[in-house]
């Protein structure tokens, strides 16, 4: 009988001492994870500030058994005016050993977003998932002015070696509506109205259907839904001259309203800077966007380059802009060279459609 007792006392030692032995260990693994967590988390913190860089959102969890591990998930925003090739260099170099283990290091150039995904950890552990990520400018290009020509070298440049989305407006009456149209609409390329209205001063009216001061509501009405119906495949308006007829309110009102019964949408051209046409748009809700830079004024490639730089500021300062140039020759060879050159990590090129208020 006492060999028994101590038998049981022994097994009951043995269990304490095993209990208070896994405690123990378990107490240390636990310290060890934080610590190593901890280690990573305040480097990691300096080398950000030292990019010039901010967390935007960061969530920790505990994932794992029996030894959970701590897990940092950091998302970190890029702004737009950010080197990316100095951002990726910086990465590199920071985020390296002996302070960090670098488990993964990819680039994702996405449709909207361009991001760096870097997993880093220490003592073959993980313990940061990190995203830098970059919303790209929207800019939309708008080409005016098409249907007077089927020129075969104009329509191959604009419709199959400039590779990227935009929006093109037909003059309704011209002599290749509907050549252009199909040829446009096979390619992918968005189709606007492009609507003669009356400009300020003196001009030479050759147009089948045109906007003019003095036009009943129901005569504007009806220009506007004959010029419409002329163009196949067409989903919005914008105006063809127009510095005098956008600055009316009781010009604009029925030509809006045609295009919000039709489901349209409307780009102002902005030929005039006293244009009414966006802000009556937003009013009635028809939606609508506007030209924020002419590129073209002057068909020269240089004169094309810069204004092309003020667009990207101004996509890069509010997000998306709207480029207006013209379906010129020299225009074509232009914008071709220019979007090559493009950081398309930065730049989303896009339809009319895509940056409507």
């Amino acid at each position: 009988m006492g060999r028994k007792v101590i038998n049981y006392i022994l097994t009951g030692l043995g269990i304490i001492i095993f209990a208070l032995s896994l405690t123990v260990y378990y107490q240390y693994r636990e310290l060890w994870i934080a610590r190593n967590f901890s280690d990573v988390d305040a480097a990691f913190q300096t080398q950000i500030k030292s990019l010039g860089l901010f967390e935007v959102e960061k969530e920790v969890k505990r994932k794992g058994f029996p030894f959970p591990q701590i897990r940092a998930e950091v998302k970190v925003k890029v702004p737009l005016s950010f080197s990316l090739d100095d951002l990726l260099k910086g990465v590199k170099e920071r985020f390296s050993p002996p302070e960090f283990e670098v488990i993964r290091l990819e680039e994702e150039n996405g449709r909207e977003f361009y991001k760096i995904h870097l997993d880093i950890g220490k003592n073959k552990t993980l313990t940061h998932r990190i995203t830098f990520w970059l919303k790209k400018a929207k800019i939309a290009l708008l080409i005016d002015d098409f249907g007077y020509t089927d020129n075969g070298k104009l329509i191959k440049i604009f419709f199959e070696e400039i590779n990227v989305p935009f929006t093109i407006s037909i003059i309704p009456g011209t002599p290749f509506v509907r050549e252009v149209a199909e040829k446009a609409h096979r390619k992918g390329k968005q189709i606007l109205v492009h609507l003669p209205m009356q400009p300020a001063g003196e001009f030479k009216n050759s147009y089948r259907w045109i906007i003019l001061k003095g036009m009943s509501k129901e005569k504007i009405r009806k220009t506007v839904k004959e010029a419409v119906e002329s163009i196949p495949y067409a989903e919005g308006l914008n105006n063809h001259m127009g510095s005098l007829a956008t600055t009316k309110k009781e010009i604009m009102e029925p030509l809006l309203q045609v295009l919000k019964e039709k489901k349209m949408f409307f780009v102002d051209s902005r030929t005039s800077p006293f244009s009414v046409g966006y802000s009556l748009a937003r009013k009635m809700g028809v939606k609508s966007t506007f030209n924020c830079v002419f590129l073209d004024n002057k068909k020269e490639e240089t004169y094309i380059e810069g204004q092309f730089k003020k667009l990207i500021l101004e996509a890069t300062e509010k997000g998306w802009a709207v480029g207006l140039a013209h379906s010129d020759i020299r225009t074509a060879f232009a914008l071709k060279k220019i979007i090559e050159k493009c950081d398309r990590r930065k730049i989303e090129f896009v339809l009319c459609s895509e940056v409507l208020k």
